[in-house]
């Protein structure tokens, strides 16, 4: 079986990663500011629970997780952004599988991506008494979008933890309050004045698990965002390539 392919637009090169980045250096300098002033410093001494230690670790993990996807996905984009480039506009180029690799009329084989997979799948399924129609298969092309967005699922996940322990923090911060008033049998000046400091390190631990939580949270968000437009990208670019520029010839198909 031969399948033909039909040219495409070519976007940029790595728009995703570059839009990663933009959002990591933006995050990286407030980071550096925080650092500077002091605050960080304040902000982290003042936790008594620790909570925003177990945050933070937990940002530069999902951070850390999602810069790799993004790199993966920016690459496959690429990688279909060549294929479509191999194609002249309005022309058509006869593509083969041999030695498990994709080839084109000229020999030369795609390169290896999520779209060259694809189309070596639709090539699979279209031998003989197993027709591929021209709009693709779009059962087989979910179980790929599931393969590429299922890894995605932990950083949404942990998002929605970073803001349950910012909470977690805001109760124990004012658990730490109530106690402290609490144990209190004598009102004298200097007893209210110890009162008083476990109080409002009790509210600064309230306060501060909260504002990391929510940050964290919100940063972690807009990084998945990203990530889940550039794959959602990449899945409408597979499947508009397999319904307009694919399209399987019966006459070409051997024994």
């Amino acid at each position: 079986m031969n399948l033909r392919l039909i040219g495409a637009p070519v976007p940029g090169r790595h728009h995703l990663l570059l839009l990663w980045l933009m959002l990591a250096g933006a995050a990286g300098a407030a980071i550096f500011a925080g650092i500077h002033t002091g605050v960080l410093q304040t902000l982290f001494n003042g936790d008594r629970s620790r909570i925003c230690w177990v945050i933070t670790l937990m940002f530069v993990y999902v951070s850390l997780h999602c810069a790799r996807r993004v790199l993966l996905v920016s690459t496959e984009l690429n990688s279909a952004a060549q294929i479509e480039a191999r194609v002249p506009e309005e022309s058509a180029l006869r593509v083969n599988v041999t030695d498990g690799r994709v080839r084109v009329e000229d020999g030369d084989a795609l390169p290896d991506c999520l779209l060259t997979e694809y189309i070596r799948d639709l090539f699979r399924k279209g031998t003989p008494g197993r027709a591929t129609s021209a709009e693709g298969d779009p059962e087989l092309l979910d179980v790929y979008e599931s393969r590429l967005k299922s890894p995605q699922e932990i950083g949404w996940f942990l998002a929605d933890v970073m803001i349950k322990l910012g909470l977690l923090g805001t109760i124990v911060g004012f658990v730490m309050m109530l106690g402290s008033v609490g144990a209190v049998t004598n009102f004298d000046a200097t007893t209210m004045q110890g009162v008083l400091r476990q109080m409002s390190s009790g509210m600064g631990t309230a306060l501060y698990t909260t504002f990391v939580g929510l940050v964290c949270s919100i940063l972690t968000t807009f990084q998945y965002y990203l990530l889940d437009q550039g794959a959602d990208e990449l899945i409408r670019r597979t499947r508009h390539f397999a319904q307009v520029h694919v399209a399987p010839e019966a006459a070409a198909t051997t024994a």
